[in-house]
């Protein structure tokens, strides 16, 4: 099953509209009732019939919000679960504890009256849900802080980001039992996932921290971060070592933890560490950038996977305006020849959709570093015979060589 969360600012839940709604057909049907040209009454059906959002509420901190559970291979809601009044449900995911046996469980991170200008909250908490035959049970839910904007599975335990904590639970009879917590993230988690004994974590101003939990003394400590500022929105990790990461300004990076660095980690946490925590950016490793590239456009989502059964595998990501794009790693040292010297002259030669050169636009924020420009390269196939005998000819190449290699590397991810 899929578990989804939707919430939606400056609007109401279900019930407050279906009571609007009952109130205002009531009405309708009075006027109706009165009028007796049948023009008019085939007019109020359609309108009836037709949805039309109502006024937004005055006041701040209005939300509606619902928990839904969907088979995915039909596509069929099987349950929906309505928030409370101005209630939203901002994170969730699937958690599988040791006390509870290995049942999987849904946990759901919401907060009640929250405005954005200024941030501020009535109240936050994390429900604990079980999947019935199909349906939601609530377990419990515990109160928090701040709100929670990712959760993830940890090592038979939940890891949470409350506000800029991120903090570790066990689930308890009547609420989760707070195990460890590693404060001082900057502002506030926005991305979290785990590998291992490894946390990925994204702060929504400060990019990127890796957090690794000790067992043996039971305590989160950072082993490196980003020294860029940077607006996380969306992560993937690709392995142990490697996350890539999206922003609201429309930049994919992708960074890798040093060699060494959990080691130095592991060897700088002591008494200094414990009490300490006011500083992480000067304290930790840095982590090292192998690419970035600006795509243009909010990225909302990306993931790791292929698209066709045999196919590569690529990063996937999506944006805010729904496009959706892929990142591929080359396979040879002659791919990478072969399109840098490709999109070397396409710079000169193809058109410029954006008033800019191709290069300064994908380094609109930070220098674009280790990534073909694929939009640019596909832009040969719309150049004149004449231009594309000119590429050609510079490469030492025939036109149908380099279509055919564009085609090959379209059909290894599609």
């Amino acid at each position: 099953n899929l578990a989804i969360c939707e919430a939606d600012h400056n609007d109401v839940g279900d019930s407050e509209k279906q009571k609007n709604d009952s109130s205002g057909k009531e009405d309708m049907d009075m006027e109706m009732d009165d009028d007796e040209n049948g023009d008019v009454v085939e007019e109020e059906d359609e309108m009836k019939a037709t949805y039309i959002r109502g006024p937004m509420p005055s006041e701040g901190g209005r939300w509606g919000s619902c928990v839904r559970l969907i088979n995915p291979s039909s596509v069929e809601t099987l349950d929906i679960i309505e928030m409370g009044k101005n209630e939203a449900a901002l994170s969730c995911c699937s958690a599988q504890f040791h006390s509870r046996g290995g049942e999987t469980l849904l946990a759901v991170g919401s907060v009640t009256g929250m405005t954005l200008h200024p941030l501020k909250h009535k109240e936050a908490h994390i429900s604990l849900y079980r999947v019935v035959n199909g349906r939601l049970q609530l377990l419990h839910k515990t109160p928090v802080e701040a709100p929670v904007l990712a959760l993830a599975h940890f090592q038979g335990k939940l890891l949470c980001g409350v506000g800029n904590v991120l903090r570790l639970y066990e689930m308890g009879k009547k609420q989760l039992l707070r195990k460890t917590e590693l404060r001082g993230i900057p502002r506030m988690v926005k991305t979290l996932q785990t590998v291992g004994d490894r946390a990925f974590v994204g702060d929504i101003f400060h990019s990127e921290y890796f957090v690794r939990y000790d067992l043996s003394q039971n305590r989160l400590f950072v082993t490196a971060n980003d020294n860029i500022p940077r607006c996380i929105t969306s992560q993937e990790v690709l392995d142990l070592n490697t996350v890539a990461v999206g922003d609201k300004f429309g930049n994919v990076t992708i960074l890798r933890l040093p060699k060494g660095a959990d080691i130095g980690a592991v060897q700088g946490t002591g008494d200094r560490s414990v009490w300490n925590l006011t500083n992480l950016d000067e304290s930790y490793q840095k982590l090292e950038i192998l690419c970035q590239y600006h795509v243009g456009e909010v990225i909302t989502g990306m993931t790791k996977a292929s698209l066709v059964a045999g196919g590569s595998e690529a990063l996937i990501y999506v944006t805010v305006t729904g496009r959706i794009g892929a990142l591929l790693p080359f396979s040879s040292r002659d791919d990478i020849d072969f399109y840098q010297e490709l999109e070397a002259q396409l710079r000169v030669d193809a058109p410029r959709l954006t008033g800019m050169e191709p290069q300064v636009y994908r380094s609109y924020y930070l220098p674009v570093k280790n990534i073909t420009d694929g939009d640019l390269c596909d832009s040969f196939i719309l150049l004149s015979p004449g231009a594309q005998k000119k590429i050609a000819d510079r490469l030492d190449r025939t036109i149908g060589e380099i279509m055919k290699k564009l085609e090959d590397t379209r059909n290894s991810l599609l």
